[in-house]
């Protein structure tokens, strides 16, 4: 009896040293540089199950920064940890749904008439399931169609079931909208997060490969034209914006590089043969993604294009760190290469800066103001501001003297440049730009403007403030 113990001791003893862990580094989120230059993780802690593991502490991680991928240097300190942030400060989901003709289907890939026996029937029914499982009234769902086109039926919301009761809008398509623009799909979802920040994860269903109008069609594609997407379109679209993909493979075979676009944007791929086990795979992703730990840490002051974050965890007390690294892209000027910082560029951030302070000391005056534009106009030898109220509806900013914000001397700034429009129900002011814009040194066509945002219009620095204190 007494051997019968030991050796079953000794069994659990080398269960639990096989079992592994992973760490993935889900999202980095870089808003924060310019004015705080500070940075903010999301990492996933899994077991081999793909069950999220709690209870590890701010000790347990070690962050490395570096400007070349090569030389890591420690980051001292971090600025914030939360396990279970997402959870807590909601989570921005945009569901991804395949509508090709091979979706009508059965799970064998046999055609069928039996409509409780199609693929899109039983996808149907797993988001359905997911929705209702969402009960955090911070979490937010988008709902996207794709075939040939890319169809956005509901932009995210809060309201789970109006995104749920858009699924039965999607219907069989016809023979020129049975395609699989799986690549577009992705790259085209991007543009459907901006404005939005916090914890943002795509989760495309999809039931094969990558399968483009044009390439299969031999026409134009009605709306690309001659223009066919690579599968590293929508890596590069998803680093830059900061938005994690999680793939769901409801077939046999999947996409050759359905895994390459998942893991580099921070997922996964997860398969499902059924419609209960693309249920628990829907399911599966919301739990680790509510269940990451979310670090903050002030970035180094290296210059660089792209910064590389490599996150140590010490998951098991005796057991070997597991580690994982990937890179965001610098969005300040300390960020920048030094053949590329000059003068000329470095003056309106530090105007910016100075003009930030001075309407911090306007708010200790004044309680609430309203909400303003600070613009600041670089020339030779002097620098002059402008402080512009904003108003309840829209604010147009050009090079049309019927602008309400004109902007003269540059020929590349359009009449009607760029648009600040008020949501009176949300209580929010957002950029919309017809030309070049730039918002805290990235290019955007819309961003929901936060205090302190820095707009630059064909060279004009705009400092927002919203006339909160």
């Amino acid at each position: 009896m007494k051997k019968t113990i030991i050796c079953i001791s000794a069994l659990l003893l080398i269960c639990a040293a096989a079992f592994g862990y992973n760490v993935r580094l889900s999202q980095i989120d870089a808003s924060r540089l310019l004015l705080g230059q500070t940075v903010r993780l999301y990492v996933s802690v899994t077991d081999d199950l793909g069950v999220p593991v709690e209870g590890i502490g701010a000790e347990s991680f070690t962050i490395f920064e570096s400007p070349d991928g090569q030389n890591f240097e420690r980051i001292e300190g971090l600025t914030e940890f939360k396990p279970r942030a997402a959870s807590a400060e909601g989570i921005t989901f945009l569901l991804l749904i395949d509508n090709s003709g091979s979706m009508y289907d059965t799970l064998e890939g046999r055609p069928t008439e039996d409509t409780a026996r199609r693929r899109i029937t039983h996808a149907k029914t797993a988001v359905r399931t997911f929705l209702g499982s969402m009960t955090s009234p911070k979490d937010t769902v988008g709902l996207v169609s794709y075939n040939t086109s890319y169809t956005l039926l509901a932009a995210p919301s809060g309201d789970k079931g109006q995104v749920a009761g858009f699924l039965d809008g999607i219907q069989q398509p016809d023979s020129e909208q049975a395609y699989t623009e799986l690549y577009a799909a992705l790259t085209l979802a991007v543009r459907d997060f901006q404005g939005l920040g916090g914890r943002k994860a795509i989760v495309i269903l999809s039931d094969g490969e990558n399968y483009p109008y044009l390439q299969h069609s031999g026409n134009p594609h009605p709306e690309f034209g001659d223009k066919t997407y690579d599968y590293t379109e929508p890596i590069q679209s998803c680093q830059e914006e900061g938005i994690s993909v999680y793939a769901v493979n409801f077939a046999a075979e999947k996409d050759p590089n359905l895994e390459a676009i998942a893991l580099e944007t921070g997922g996964t791929v997860l398969d499902a043969r059924s419609q209960e086990e693309l249920a628990r795979v829907y399911q599966r992703i919301h739990e680790q993604v509510a269940g990451e730990y979310l670090i903050g840490y002030r970035a180094t002051m290296a210059p660089a294009e792209k910064k590389y974050v490599r996150v140590l965890a010490q998951v098991q007390e005796k057991g070997q760190p597991q580690q994982a690294t990937r890179f965001y892209f610098s969005s300040t000027v300390f960020g920048l290469p030094p053949d590329r910082v000059g003068v000329l560029l470095i003056v309106p951030f530090v105007l910016a800066f100075i003009a930030l302070w001075l309407i911090s000391l306007l708010k200790f005056e004044k309680k609430r103001g309203p909400a303003t534009l600070e613009v600041l106009k670089t020339r030779v030898g002097r620098a002059q501001t402008r402080m512009m109220p904003l108003g309840t509806t829209k604010t147009v900013i050009g090079g049309s003297r019927s602008a309400d914000l004109t902007i003269v001397g540059n020929p590349a700034i359009k009449e009607r440049h760029a648009t600040v429009v008020y949501d009176a129900k949300k209580k929010a002011y957002t950029v919309v730009g017809s030309g070049e814009l730039t918002v805290n040194n990235r290019p955007v066509k819309t961003k929901v403007l936060e205090p302190g945002d820095v707009i630059d219009v064909g060279g004009a620095t705009i400092v927002f403030d919203d006339g909160e204190v």
